[in-house]
């Protein structure tokens, strides 16, 4: 079985199409969607639509947790408050109640996929800072963890102790920990401006992140047309 590991397309449907593409023709089995569909992107209705076209399983992200209980919006800044509002006037009953349907953490295969750190996913720690990372993985229970939120895309080995970060994109799950993050679909923020996703192969054993291009101008034009602000449409280009 094949699984595709989205995480923080954040309303990118040009992205996000583009790595479905890419999912079928690697034959996936299923797709997995870490949270934040939603929020800075100019298509929270299409990503949606899409998710369940493919009958996605979808965890929590915190922007889609802003959209349910919109009180939440003021603590986001002030790039992404404008579009969460948006959401809030597009999104009807049937695309929040989707959002709702999803719990802030999964588990399957000795596998957790959560949005940010997965022993306690509503805080919306994001693993990046190298203490977090060692204090998760010295505690998590499952031997792979499938992370989102920092929007860049890496793999953490447990070994001896201590996780060590891989730099190959592709790694044979062996008797270690991993931590996974999968990078964002839609707003990747590592450098590399392509949409970043993790292919996993349970029978086989191995997970690799994969970059795909797609049509970024297309998403740069439509934020231009919401005025939103501009550099939410700059930054695509850059992977910032």
């Amino acid at each position: 079985m094949k699984v595709a590991v989205l995480a923080d397309i954040h309303a990118n449907l040009e992205a996000l199409e583009a790595v479905l593409i890419a999912a079928e023709n690697e034959r996936v089995d299923r797709v997995v969607c870490l949270g934040d569909v939603i929020g800075y992107g100019p298509d929270p209705l299409g990503c949606i639509y899409r998710l369940r076209e493919v009958e996605a399983q979808i965890v929590l992200g915190n922007h889609d947790q802003a959209v349910i209980e919109p009180s939440l919006i003021q603590s986001f800044n002030l790039l992404a408050r404008p579009t969460l509002y948006h959401c809030c006037e597009v999104l009807g009953t049937d695309e929040l109640d989707f959002l709702r349907g999803a719990a802030f953490r999964r588990a399957e295969y000795d596998a957790v996929y959560a949005h940010a750190n997965p022993l306690k996913p509503e805080e919306w720690e994001p693993m990046c800072m190298y203490d977090k990372i060692a204090w998760c993985m010295d505690r998590l229970d499952w031997s792979l963890s499938f992370v989102g939120h920092t929007h860049e895309a890496n793999i953490y080995c447990r070994m001896r102790g201590k996780p060590v970060p891989l730099t190959s994109a592709t790694v044979a799950i062996g008797p270690h920990q991993y931590l996974i993050n999968t990078g964002s679909v839609g707003q990747p923020r590592d450098g590399d401006w392509r949409a970043s996703y993790a292919l996993w192969d349970i029978e086989s054993q191995w997970v690799a992140l994969q970059r795909v291009e797609y049509p970024v101008k297309i998403t740069q034009r439509k934020i231009a047309e919401l005025d939103y602000p501009s550099y939410l449409a700059d930054r695509l280009s850059l992977g910032e």
